[in-house]
């Protein structure tokens, strides 16, 4: 990988505006090759969406994602896996939420799902509990492992890019990975392709216009993590997006969340815990994420779609 950066763009990612201003600059956050490089975040001035500008290179994304989208340095077991979830349910709550979302809503007549990036492999195991037939894609080794360890079969290594098929599903499934994509319109245009007619395109992203962003600025991770995190998506940016290819957006909900263990970590390391603190977070952090969310500034956007042929 000799490559970082990718050409510049000259128009929005969601909207297609030429309309660009330079919004703030942030150094890389987790991967150790790129540390000391700058990335220059860009934002819309006609849907709000904020993206990498230059985009860093899909060689650099490919290097990154070949082991993991989580960060990880290094293999895990499901039983750490689990027991993190345990710790701080999250993806549990996030694949079951969903996936009853999805499954209501899907008037296709198509039980067929498409997991892309399915990570660990919660939101298969989700469809799958819930009678769909699942083919799962996500490049990452060490998250594969436990894949299968979760699931029983190896979801398909692959990008989304590098995916074809002739099949069409009822559902697909994209949580969390439309932000680190280099060219969402495309893969937009593609689950619009792999969608059945009234079938559900369901899409978890981290929000650009979040109360932690608004607040923490370039210090917020959750939203601004790069290079990994390549585009920063707004509610408007969001349905510009999805309506050029035909997609109906049903509902948009917003969703806020802290780990109970983040003060802690923040003010004690990573390998610390007071249980005092950890207290405060899980139970102060409630009118928090109300206001948050009523505001529509929450941390996530939790996006239900329809394809009308």
């Amino acid at each position: 990988m000799s490559q970082i950066f990718a050409k510049l763009l000259n128009h929005c990612i969601a909207c297609g505006s030429e309309q660009l201003k330079p919004w703030q600059k942030k150094r890389f956050s987790y991967t150790e090759r790129v540390e000391n490089t700058e990335f220059q975040i860009v934002r819309c001035q006609q849907c709000g969406t904020g993206f990498l500008n230059p985009p860093p290179h899909t060689d650099l994304l490919k290097s990154i994602y070949q082991y993991s989208g989580h960060a990880l340095t290094s293999p895990i077991s499901l039983a750490t896996v689990l027991a993190q979830e345990k710790q701080f349910p999250n993806s549990t709550i996030d694949a079951k939420r969903i996936v009853s979302w999805a499954q209501r809503l899907n008037r296709s007549g198509n039980y067929q799902a498409l997991d892309i990036g399915s990570g660990y492999g919660f939101y298969t195991q989700a469809l799958k509990l819930a009678h769909y037939d699942t083919v799962s894609i996500n490049p990452g080794k060490y998250e594969n492992r436990v894949f299968k360890a979760m699931n029983g079969n190896d979801p398909l290594p692959v990008m989304f890019e590098d995916f074809n098929t002739s099949n069409l599903f009822g559902v697909i499934l994209m949580s969390q990975v439309l932000e680190h994509l280099v060219e969402p319109e495309h893969a937009i245009a593609k689950v619009a392709n792999l969608l059945a007619n009234q079938g559900v395109f369901a899409c978890a992203v981290p929000h650009f216009n979040a109360l932690t962003v608004k607040i923490l600025g370039t210090k917020d991770n959750a939203c601004l993590w790069v290079p990994e995190h390549v585009n920063y998506f707004t509610v408007q940016g969001v349905r510009k997006l999805l309506t050029q290819h035909d997609l109906k957006i049903i509902h948009i909900h917003q969703i806020t969340r802290f780990r109970y263990d983040a003060l802690s970590r923040r003010l004690l390391g990573e390998n610390h815990r007071s249980f005092i603190l950890d207290g405060i977070v899980k139970y102060g952090q409630i009118p928090f994420n109300y206001l948050a969310n009523v505001l529509r500034m929450g941390i996530y956007l939790n996006i239900y779609a329809i394809k009308n042929g």
